[in-house]
């Protein structure tokens, strides 16, 4: 696993400031230079003698120039797939509703889903062409909020140019101890960044200016004591071991900032399924832990509620996004057990309506299941991933009564139980009271079972799960 931690340059001189700037000058237009010629359909090897020639380069910073305007140029064709997928799907599922007899539309209604599906259309079709000729849309180095900025006259030209050229570039390498272009070294407990400047000594070697480095370390004013996780001596092991690490220097409002990525040693796992399992169902405003002992039988649940990931802005809400897993995590190690998630796949394609939209762009899934599985990595916790599907109505409606819980945690014991390779039988009294023809019924695999029966509650109670859950007696006949 990868970890990226942001440092920060302390104490430049006005001399240093020159030739990282001039630096980040060259290295940008070196990129967009190659990104062009990439285009054009130049051969990387030649290309990449071609940069260090032409802007005196040496061979390993012209490959990496090379290298990240190659890597923009198939995130572009990866991202051109996606989108034209995901407004295929929207498209098919406005269609359906269009065609289904049984909705009856309004007027209003049926007007407003034919221009979005024009919409819809219109967009598909500006993907679908560039995949065709192999293109992809144009790129604004620099940003197109800022590009708009400059053509309305609101930033000046020195500004737009500074930002589109901030940026200096470098993978790692093992053979040279680290990284040999932008290297981070320990002097006297001091720590600096090692910069290999574009100036040429005897030998044809590069000049290089050491830069103070301020490693990330938060410290409690209070105890002293690190708080949350030391970045700081997590890359200073790393370091000691002589493995490759990536830098990436950013120039923001006259600050330095460099993105170091390096491979983060995974711990022994500890907490492991042999005690049980807790898995985690998560939501828009919350996460949902039930626990499970290692044949597959309830041992409890529980609700970790938060209203304000609904409507927090979004630095505070990575950092509530880590109080929930922080607490999830805690609970494992109290039990000495693992943690199962569901192995979600994050794709814009589904249609739905401007409130839900806003909260689940508002709400960041993908996020929080990284801060699981990073802390599960660092923390010896196992941590496994199942299939999602039918969790929530599987889990409504076989164990919420049972067990007194919400549907959440009816999901994430059905996500528990999954881990252990346990089948989800329909309860007895679901296919007496709703199965019509149980020979033909039985012919059907698991989720097909799962999902007649939910099409048939679905025609009784509607969406809502509680409805399920509070008249679910009087449609049985129990009552």
């Amino acid at each position: 696993m990868k970890l990226t931690i942001k440092a920060l340059l302390i104490n430049q001189t006005k001399n240093q400031i020159k030739i990282i700037d001039n630096m980040m000058l060259v290295f940008s237009t070196a990129i967009r230079y190659s990104f062009k010629r990439i285009l054009q359909g130049h051969k990387i090897g030649d290309l990449e003698k071609d940069v260090a020639f032409k802007f005196n380069l040496n061979i390993r910073q012209a490959k990496d120039a090379v290298e990240s305007a190659r890597q923009t140029i198939v995130s572009q064709k990866e991202l051109v797939k996606m989108n034209y997928e995901n407004y295929v799907k929207k498209i098919t599922k406005i269609e359906n509703i269009l065609k289904d007899r049984k909705k009856s539309l309004s007027e209003k209604k049926r007007t407003s889903l034919l221009k979005k599906l024009d919409r819809r259309q219109r967009k598909a079709n500006y993907f679908k062409e560039f995949i065709h000729t192999n293109a992809i849309p144009p790129v604004v180095f620099g940003t197109k909020q800022m590009f708009l900025k400059r053509c309305k006259g609101l930033i000046s030209n020195e500004e737009w140019k500074a930002c589109r050229n901030n940026r200096i570039y470098s993978r790692g390498d093992k053979t040279k101890k680290g990284n040999p272009n932008l290297r981070v070294i320990i002097n006297n407990g001091m720590s600096y960044l090692q910069i290999s400047t574009l100036e040429k000594i005897k030998n044809n070697r590069a000049v290089k200016i050491e830069v103070p480095i301020y490693l990330p370390q938060k410290l409690s004013k209070k105890t002293g004591k690190v708080n949350g996780t030391d970045y700081r001596s997590l890359f200073l092991n790393h370091l000691a071991t002589g493995e490759a690490y990536q830098v990436e220097m950013i120039k923001k409002k006259d600050k330095y900032y460099c993105h170091i990525t390096f491979g983060l040693a995974k711990s022994d796992e500890v907490y492991t399924g042999h005690n049980g399992l807790i898995g985690i169902d998560t939501n828009p405003d919350s996460i949902a832990l039930t626990m499970i002992d290692n044949k597959g039988n309830y041992k409890w649940h529980t609700y970790l509620k938060q209203h304000e990931l609904l409507y927090a802005r979004s630095n505070r809400r990575l950092n509530l996004c880590g109080e929930l897993v922080k607490k999830a995590v805690l609970i494992a190690k109290a039990y000495n057990c693992g943690l199962v998630i569901e192995n979600l796949k994050f794709k814009n394609d589904k249609d739905v309506q401007r409130k839900f939209a806003r909260v689940k762009h508002g709400f960041i899934y993908s996020k929080l299941l990284t801060m699981i599985e990073t802390s599960c990595y660092k923390e010896g916790i196992e941590l496994l991933k199942i299939k999602p599907q039918y969790t929530s109505k599987i889990g409504l409606y076989k164990y919420c009564h049972q067990y007194g819980m919400e549907v959440h945690n009816g999901a994430a014991m059905v996500i528990a139980r999954r881990s252990y390779k346990f089948k989800e039988r329909i309860p007895r009294i679901l296919k007496d009271k709703l199965i019509d023809n149980i020979e033909l019924f039985n012919q059907k695999n698991e989720w097909s079972k799962w999902n007649y029966i939910n099409k048939i509650i679905k025609r009784k109670v509607g969406e809502n799960p509680d409805s399920w859950i509070v008249n679910r007696k009087q449609i049985l006949g129990i009552a």
